[in-house]
């Protein structure tokens, strides 16, 4: 997994993902959250997916409980008219 570390020092991270380095960029939730609302857009859902409870018995997955694998944001940008 990705350790949630240094959390508000934002800014390019190196990781080892399925055995191979990658490069991600690290942003706190308000940064998304604040750039998406200043830039005009309304926001419309906010989703921490989490592993279905049917997926529990499989190895490594209750690992993904620690933390979310991802945020998705819904949201549309808003048409003056």
């Amino acid at each position: 997994h990705f350790p949630v570390d240094n959390y508000y020092y934002e800014g390019k991270r190196t990781a080892v993902f399925l055995g191979e380095k990658v490069t991600k960029y690290h942003r706190t939730l308000t940064t998304y959250l604040n750039t998406l609302l200043s830039n005009g857009f309304i926001i419309n859902h906010i989703v921490e997916p989490q592993p279905p409870e049917y997926m529990m018995d499989i190895p490594g997955m209750q690992d993904e409980m620690r933390r979310p694998m991802m945020l998705i944001v819904s949201a549309n940008k808003k048409v003056d008219r």
